[in-house]
């Protein structure tokens, strides 16, 4: 039905106007765009994608991910710290899903200094170090 509605929409455009077709290809563009994208043009949001993901070893060391966060494992405290490029990390300005990784945990997310940080326990409620992954959005 979107396709009918477009071929509809264009077809007096075509033949009433003097439109170009670099225009027409921006018209039917604009009909493809996500929501977050439509929402970036309309009002300017500077982030459509979340602004670091990644996966972490129980030892600290990053996995896999993109290439703007590092990692590490602070042992005094039981958490693992997680400094993102260019960010000031506080953890009401910024959406967070963290999932442990092939552990049986629950992990929840805090912030020091401008660092993720990441504390996972076991069932008994205890702290424990965790494989997992993340998300982080900046809405």
């Amino acid at each position: 039905m979107q396709y009918l509605k477009s071929s509809v929409l264009l077809l007096p455009l075509l033949l009433c106007s003097t439109v170009h077709a670099n225009e027409l290809d921006a018209i039917t563009d604009s009909q493809q765009l996500t929501k977050a994208a439509q929402d970036h043009e309309q009002y300017g949001i500077s982030s459509v994608g979340p602004v670091a993901y990644g996966t972490v070893l129980s030892s600290g060391a990053k996995y896999a991910g993109s290439a703007n966060w590092s990692s590490s494992y602070n042992a005094t405290y039981t958490r693992y710290e997680i400094s993102i490029t260019g960010e000031n990390y506080y953890y009401l300005s910024y959406a967070t899903v963290i999932t442990p990784a092939g552990d049986q945990r629950y992990c929840k997310s805090n912030s020091v200094s401008g660092k993720l940080l990441v504390e996972c326990y076991d069932n008994n409620g205890n702290k424990a170090t965790s494989r997992f992954g993340f998300v982080s959005f900046k809405p």
